[in-house]
Order: C-alpha cells, then sequence, then structure tokens
C-alpha cells in the first residue's frame, strides 16, 4: 500500500473491503475505523482483546488491507494520520514522526529538553512498574543457572549483547549470540538448569517468539523484558520485568525504550550482585584487571 494516503483514504479501504471480512475481522475494522488514533498506541494483543478475537483475526485483517503485518499496519495508519490535514488546514507531521514529539520550528535548546524528557521518562515509568517479587525470583533464577543466555532480534539483539556484557563482569556462564538463526538454535539446546533472558519491546517478534517457545518446551527458566504483559512472546516466559516507555510505529528501535531496557537490565544486574556479593565482587575484578592493560 501507498504510504502516502490520506486519512480518509486509509479509512475508506478498510470501509472498502469491509462487506468480505469475517465476523471477527469485523470487529476489528469496527474498532479501528472508530477509534483509529488510540489504535496506534496498542500491541496486538491488545487489540485483539479489545474487539474480543484471536490474534489471527487481527493478523487477518492485516492482510485483508494488502500489509505485511500488524507492525506494518500501525505504521500506514500512523503515517496516514500525521499526512491529514488538521482542523486549521496544516499537516500533523511536524509531531509523532519525530522523537520526544520534537517539531520542527522548535529552537535547538527546546529539542534538547524535549528529547531529554523522552529519555528520562522511560526510566521513572520502569522504576514505578517494578514488581519486587518478580525482580528477585529473576535474580534467583540466574544465580542458579548452568549457563545464562540472551536472545533480542533487531534493535532488541544490541540491547541483548549489553546485557550480556553487563553480566560477564560477575558470571561466566552468560552468553548471546547476535544471528537469529543461531539464536534459535542455540533455544533448541537449553535445558531445566539453564535461563534465557528475552529482550523485547512489543514480545511479538516472530523470530523471538519461536526461540521463547522452544526455551519452555525444553523446560528451560524464562525472563521476558517489555513493554507489554500481554503478548505473543509473555505466554512463554515465567517471569516478566515490565519497563515503561512508548515506541511510536515510526521509531521502531528508538533510544528512549532501550534506556528503558537497559535500567531493567541494570536492575536485574544490581540485584544478582548484591544476592550474591562476594563472588561477584571477585569475578569483577578479575574481569576488570584482565582488560587493564588494554587500555593506554
Amino acid at each position: 500500500m501507498n504510504s502516502n494516503v490520506t486519512q480518509n483514504t486509509f479509512l475508506l479501504n478498510i470501509q472498502s473491503i469491509y462487506p468480505s471480512l469475517t465476523k471477527a475481522e469485523k470487529k476489528v475494522a469496527d474498532y479501528v475505523l472508530q477509534d483509529h488514533k488510540a489504535v496506534r498506541f496498542m500491541s496486538i494483543n491488545d487489540l485483539a482483546d479489545a474487539c474480543c478475537v484471536s490474534l489471527t483475526s487481527v493478523s487477518r485483517f492485516c492482510k485483508a488491507l494488502h500489509l505485511k503485518g500488524y507492525q506494518d499496519f500501525k505504521v500506514q495508519l500512523t503515517l496516514s494520520i500525521n499526512d491529514a490535514p488538521n482542523k486549521h488546514g496544516t499537516e500533523e507531521a511536524d509531531t509523532e514522526v519525530l522523537p520526544g514529539q520534537v517539531t520542527r520550528g522548535d529552537s535547538v535548546s527546546v529539542m534538547v529538553q524535549k528529547v531529554l524528557k523522552s529519555h528520562v521518562s522511560p526510566i521513572q515509568e520502569t522504576a514505578a512498574l517494578v514488581d519486587k517479587q518478580a525482580l528477585e525470583k529473576a535474580a534467583s533464577m540466574v544465580l542458579a543457572s548452568d549457563q545464562v543466555r540472551f536472545f533480542g532480534v533487531g534493535g532488541s539483539s544490541l540491547t541483548a549483547m549489553e546485557g550480556m556484557y553487563k553480566f560477564l563482569h560477575i558470571m561466566p556462564n552468560v552468553y548471546c549470540l547476535s544471528d537469529a538463526h543461531m539464536q534459535v538454535m542455540a533455544a533448541s539446546t537449553l535445558n531445566e538448569h539453564d535461563t534465557a533472558i528475552f529482550v523485547s519491546y512489543s514480545g511479538a517478534s516472530k523470530e523471538l517468539v519461536e526461540m521463547a517457545k522452544q526455551a519452555h518446551e525444553n523446560q528451560c527458566k524464562t525472563i521476558g523484558i517489555t513493554q507489554y504483559m500481554n503478548s505473543p512472546m509473555t505466554e512463554y516466559m515465567d517471569v516478566v520485568l515490565l519497563c515503561g516507555g512508548y515506541e511510536p510505529p515510526l521509531q521502531e528501535g528508538a533510544f528512549p525504550s532501550k534506556v528503558a531496557h537497559m535500567f531493567m537490565l541494570d536492575l536485574l544486574f544490581t540485584e544478582v550482585y548484591r544476592s550474591r556479593f562476594g563472588y561477584s565482587q571477585k569475578i569483577n575484578k578479575q574481569v576488570t584487571d584482565s582488560i587493564l592493560d588494554k587500555n593506554y
């Protein structure tokens, strides 16, 4: 579908295919037509629950619009709203497509403050969402594991690698592979003595969900770091550590969401460190000493 559609055209496209939709798909269409602006902020699970339909019905609705999937649907919906003129006859594209609600008319000073707020807010939200029992349970799982593996695809793969780098300072049995196919292979070899940590904003990546399912079926302990409690990934999680922050469809992999994930990883790291302080301090010193001569 052409991304340069107007809001009216996008919604008219939904209306035009409406008669050919199934009963469940029509529920999705009705909800989108009624409150399309709110849908931009919803996960696929949120929309399915709101419409009282299955995830498959939402996916089929997107396919009926000749879109690649739900993420493509949210991108096209966001573009259509941004391209649509507001009541003053001007375009609203100054916002939404820029990070931190920055507009093209902002001064550099204002831009800096808006971007700063967009980074600080997710950390504050994450701190407010911390579940003490879930964090303690996750730390216990990590401490009792033969090996800990981090998983993430796309932008989250970088965060997963950062997680491995952080935890390598206090424990030797930490791993992360950058290649998605190799991650799938690694997930298939995990067992009840291992812990897998999955990092994902939406928890809806097909590859990551497959890895989570494989690890879960192998009785591996699983920890999910995500913004959504109800997602395809969390179905296979023993513990879910929720993060704050919103990642607009046009800003996939945005820094604020990564900041929230890194903050949660740091909380988990700190809880593991202090739970086995003497050993962690010893390994941390060994690792630090090993790289001292790498700097001038």
